[in-house]
């Protein structure tokens, strides 16, 4: 069976408000037109493009009027009406701190009783139809106003473009509609329809429609001329009122155009009208808009548009370069680099784009100097690469910055943004940003360049570990700029690779309780030796006959770079939260594509970035202000307790009792002991190593190396030797409520300021031979003479240390 839906223009807009009086205050309706006036309007302006976001949980807003106008903005878009449902107010001072808008069809109409006062009734079409679209903002202590509340989904049909994709003339000049034409899709058909009322000279509407009960997707759909029907007649039963006479609109014309779907997914014109009751005006005034999965073709309403310009828009897509005037605005001595790289890339930011990021950054670092940003362009002096880190992201590093994550998910598909972002690791397991870059190049010298600033920006500090995508470009530029940090491959970028290079024996062996993915599985996480893992690498390729496989052969050749046995021993601040700490990836794809304007772009960010922000605060306020449940009474745990975060404290707490249930062999004795640690069902044991002379102990699963978290195996040696307290130099201040304590901002405000001064000082000193060697002998006087003002200060600071 299926369903039918009228799509008359008087039912897909609401013009009628319903005042119930159950809300705190009167609804309010906001009509938002979902029409377009002109041909002028086919392409958005950059102030329209800022505003094209969807809502999501968590969103921003500096006020209640500007949530208001935001959601307003994507009604419009989407199709809809909207009104304020509920309110809520402070009992302080009375203002509003709560708000609901809704769609204006939400709810159900109260049934009014007859009166029988002999007067005729007109049916009114129901406006309200239980919709439950929604969004709630409540404005929070810090003044800004946050979405907690959304639901996108209608009831009903909705019907405005949400953007224009290309713009299209009559494709089908000539072409005349009879029964039996066939389309790929109703948007063919529909436009095709379009195309030929432009021709002839009439407008069109959608007058019904049937879905399939099954899946809801269309099954029919009928176009009419807007003429068709009649105009309902209203009768004046009271003479004293006065009403303007209003145009018929309607002339019963009968004009229709239907087309139903076939089982071989082909759209069939089943009825045809193509004779009017009406005058035919040539070249209307109207142009038309078809929505097809939020994209829009635009009609012309004449063939004044180019058919070879219209076929290169229709064919292409926009890129950032599609506004490019020139980069004369940006000046060499910016914090960054002009690089002259020996290509032209199609990809290149627009100069509007570039005039925006400029202005911007330079706005920021005057308002905070740590602001640190870099540009990179190519010999058209096009802005190809930028990079940007404020003074919370180089905090965050000075705290965090062990362990870092280069996120360029982005980049894999070629429609989304090409952003980089840098990323860690809080002491509440919560992911932090460390620095941000749009890179359209993907070349190693553009990575060095990347990598390169990025360091600037961080004061110099090289973390211990990097974690990356696998990238050949970007490995090297990692090698030549960190060659002392541990560069490891994303475990999940490998598996991702797995599912899709491996797909078949994924699905092949994939409903056994030993699927080849559980085997797998096992066979990169759980083995303790690079021995070990060697075996069950074998076996696995052997038993499913797969030792001639290319991809497989190829992740065995690089199997140092990503299987966890190979890294165990550097740190990754990986404590096996049973949540991976959020990434972007998603927020990424569902809001940022090459078709976003910057300006959007860096505004959205700003706001994700804020909710990060704000959770970490309130996950400090929690860890300072709350006691955690201890589960046993141990002294250790106490301490654990005052120092870690809750988050932290968790993982520990965990595999302290976790460790109760192991047994502890001691297999040599004396100042260096050793014990076997092992649970009855476990197979292989773990050797702990204890030296009672220095308080220093290891296990062979290092845990505490890979994560700075003491693992059970430790902490059940500790029970057997009595030692009741946490060892100091066992408690890695990045898991401590004082993390963040200590950071100092000038540190990186010096080094930035000395490495300006330097990039200005090897400029000068490169410009001659005798230039270059008076330069030179100046900065070896003036770097023996910092060295010895180091050694000096620190010979100072020792004397005033008081004797034990």
């Amino acid at each position: 069976m299926e369903s039918t839906s009228s799509e008359d223009e008087g039912s897909l807009r609401d013009n009628h408000v319903d005042l119930n009086n159950e809300n705190l205050e009167h609804h309010l309706a906001m009509e938002v037109s979902s029409h377009f006036n002109d041909s002028e309007s086919l392409l958005p302006s950059h102030e329209e493009a800022s505003e094209n976001i969807e809502p999501f949980i968590g969103m921003e807003f500096e006020s209640e009027e500007a949530a208001k106008e935001s959601y307003m903005s994507y009604a419009s878009r989407v199709g809809f009406s909207v009104r304020i449902s509920k309110s809520r107010r402070s009992r302080n001072d009375e203002s509003i701190i709560m708000r609901r808008f809704v769609c204006s069809k939400e709810g159900f109409h109260m049934k009014k009783g007859n009166y029988e006062d002999g007067k005729k009734k007109r049916k009114r079409a129901t406006i309200r139809e239980g919709c439950n679209a929604m969004i709630e903002v409540i404005q929070k202590y810090y003044g800004r106003w946050v979405v907690t509340k959304l639901v996108k989904e209608h009831n009903h049909v909705v019907a405005a473009p949400s953007r224009v994709r290309y713009v299209a003339p009559e494709e089908y000049a000539g072409m005349e509609p009879f029964v039996g034409m066939e389309f790929s899709s109703h948007e063919a058909a529909q436009m095709f329809y379009y195309a030929y009322a432009v021709r002839i000279g009439f407008d069109v509407r959608i007058r019904l429609s049937r879905r399939s009960t099954r899946d809801e997707s269309f099954v029919m759909r009928r176009f009419v001329c807007t003429k068709e029907g009649f105009t309902p007649f209203e009768e004046t039963f009271d003479e004293s009122k006065k009403k303007r006479n209003r145009t018929p609109t309607r002339e019963g014309c009968k004009a229709m155009f239907e087309v139903i779907k076939k089982d071989s997914d082909r759209w069939i014109v089943s009825k045809l009208v193509t004779d009017h009751t009406h005058d035919l005006v040539i070249a209307p005034g109207k142009v038309h808009y078809i929505q097809s999965q939020s994209e829009v073709v635009v009609l012309a309403k004449s063939g004044a548009v180019n058919l070879e310009k219209s076929a290169a828009l229709t064919n292409s897509k926009p890129s950032f370069g599609d506004k490019f005037v020139g980069l004369d605005s940006l000046s060499s001595n910016d914090q960054g680099s002009r690089t002259d790289l020996t290509n032209t890339y199609h990809n290149a930011f627009g100069f509007e784009e570039t005039q925006f990021l400029l202005e911007s950054f330079k706005k920021m670092q005057a308002e905070s100097p740590a602001f640190f940003y870099a540009f990179q362009v190519d010999k058209s002096n096009r802005l190809i690469n930028v990079f940007w880190a404020d003074a919370k992201a180089k905090m965050a590093y000075y705290c965090f910055g062990d362990a870092v994550t280069v996120d360029t998910s982005c980049k894999e598909n070629k429609s989304m943004m090409p952003f980089v972002m840098f990323t860690g690791i809080n002491h509440h397991c919560q992911s932090v940003a460390f620095g941000f870059a749009l890179l359209t190049d993907e070349t190693e010298a553009s990575f060095i360049w990347l990598f390169e600033n990025w360091l600037v920006a961080m004061c110099g500090r090289t973390p211990i570990s990097l974690i990356t995508d696998h990238h050949e470009a970007m490995t090297a530029a990692i090698s030549s700029v960190f060659p002392e940090a541990r560069h490891r491959l994303s475990r999940d970028h490998i598996l991702r690779k797995c599912r899709e290079k491996l797909s078949n024996l994924y699905f092949m062996h994939g409903s056994l309780e030993a699927s080849f993915e559980i085997e797998f599985l096992k066979c990169i996480d759980e083995p303790e030796t690079v021995q070990v893992f060697e075996l069950q690498w074998k076996s696995i390729l052997d038993k499913y006959d797969r030792g001639e496989n290319s991809w497989l052969q190829c992740l065995h050749n690089t199997r140092h770079k990503w299987a966890p046995v190979y890294h165990k021993d550097t740190f990754t601040a990986d404590i096996s939260l049973a949540e991976k700490p959020e990434s972007l990836s998603t927020f990424f794809e569902k809001y940022f594509n090459r078709k976003t304007s910057l300006q959007f772009f860096i505004s959205i960010l700003d706001q994700a970035m804020a909710v990060w922000y704000e959770r970490e605060a309130l996950e400090d306020f929690a860890s300072s202000c709350t006691r955690p449940t201890l589960k046993t009474p141990s002294s250790m745990l106490k301490q654990a307790a005052e120092i870690y975060t809750r988050t932290v404290f968790d993982v520990f707490q965990d595999e302290f009792v976790e460790s109760l249930g192991y047994f502890a062999d001691r297999i040599e004795d004396g100042v260096i002991s050793k014990y076997n640690v092992t649970k009855v069902e476990d197979v292989c044991a773990c050797i702990v190593t204890h030296d009672s002379s220095e308080e220093r102990t290891s296990c062979s699963c290092c845990k505490f190396e890979r994560s700075g978290i003491l693992c059970r195996h430790i902490l059940r040696v500790y029970l057997t030797v009595d030692v009741r307290v946490l060892p100091e130099h066992y408690i890695l201040k990045r898991w401590t409520k004082d993390a963040k304590n200590g950071f100092v901002l000038d540190e990186c405000a010096r080094y930035s300021d000395l490495v300006c001064n330097v990039i200005r000082f090897a400029k000068e000193g490169s410009t001659s031979p005798d230039a270059f060697n008076i330069a030179k002998q100046a900065l070896q006087i003036a770097f023996s003479e910092v060295l010895a003002a180091k050694k000096d200060i620190a010979s100072r600071g020792k004397e005033k240390e008081p004797v034990k």
